[in-house]
């Protein structure tokens, strides 16, 4: 019986390959293209290039190696590099020096289309470092427009908001989900419903259809926003009773206050307020009654 050693694993023979190639490729790409330049680039970008430098100089086709090889391997290597995966599923994991700025990374991000590039192993870096400033900087421009105006439509919805209508003080019939929907403006209501992913529906002539767990969250939220936008002055059924409830749960002013600073619901004072004017209303009620 023969003792044998035992074969390297798979990976770190796939690591081990190509190693001249990946030298020249650390040498001209990583060293000076990430960490003497400072440029953004995208781990396609840099399989490509590992793929192309090696067919020019071992003349071997490595285009079966994988990505996630050469990341690890990197990874090793060059500690002082970061990688960064954007939330856009379509667009490649980035790779940068970590000692990169912010303001330094908006600038030299890729084009945020996430095409990855079919050049040469040296990537072009001057067609594609102006192309891409160009396309940075108008869908910057736009995104921030865009958003800038919805904001501005948003709060003139807020503002015509008419806020709680039922006389005071507010009883259960006027503190409930049914009537917390009208005090919040359809397109608040629909733009968070889409935002968290909830509905693609995209209208502003009735309120989206989305689940019923999901509706109540949104329905706190949005009274959260027209409470906040109104500084206190519209209440929303979901002020009042929340406060009311903690009031009547734990009669703890700190509580009903700490609520009211983070947006949640009304004052202490508003609070105590309505629990009296309900208690007289009772009496009343009674006393009509008796």
């Amino acid at each position: 019986m023969f003792l044998l050693r035992p074969d390297k694993p798979e990976t770190e023979q796939d690591e081990a390959m190509f190693d001249a190639s990946y030298k020249l490729f650390c040498e001209r790409i990583i060293r000076q293209r990430l960490l003497v330049n400072n440029e953004v680039l995208r781990m396609g970008q840099l399989r490509k290039a590992f793929i192309d430098m090696v067919k020019a100089n071992e003349g071997v086709d490595a285009s079966n190696y994988r990505q996630d090889l050469l990341k690890k391997r990197l990874a090793q290597d060059f500690p002082q590099l970061a990688f960064h995966m954007p939330t856009k599923r379509n667009v490649c994991e980035l790779v940068f020096a970590e000692t990169l700025s912010k303001d330094a990374l908006v600038d030299m991000l890729p084009d945020p289309s996430g095409t990855e590039t079919t050049q040469s192993s040296e990537l072009s870096q001057t067609d594609s470092d102006n192309e891409t400033g160009r396309t940075k900087c108008q869908t910057t421009h736009e995104d921030t427009r865009t958003l800038y105006t919805a904001a501005l439509f948003l709060k003139r919805l807020l503002s015509d908001t008419p806020g709680m209508s039922c006389p005071w003080p507010p009883t259960s019939e006027n503190v409930n989900v049914t009537e917390s929907q009208t005090v919040v403006p359809i397109g608040l209501y629909n733009l968070l419903s889409w935002i968290i992913g909830s509905t693609e529906e995209p209208t502003l002539d009735h309120y989206v259809n989305i689940d019923d767990d999901v509706h109540l969250k949104v329905l706190s939220v949005c009274q959260d926003i027209v409470y906040l936008a109104s500084k206190g002055r519209k209440q929303t059924p979901k002020s009042l009773a929340l406060g009311l409830t903690v009031r009547h749960l734990t009669g703890s002013s700190r509580i009903v206050s700490l609520l009211n600073r983070l947006g949640h619901c009304a004052s202490w004072d508003t609070v105590l307020s309505l629990d009296t004017s309900l208690a007289q209303l009772t009496l009343v009620e009674v006393s009509h009654h008796s």
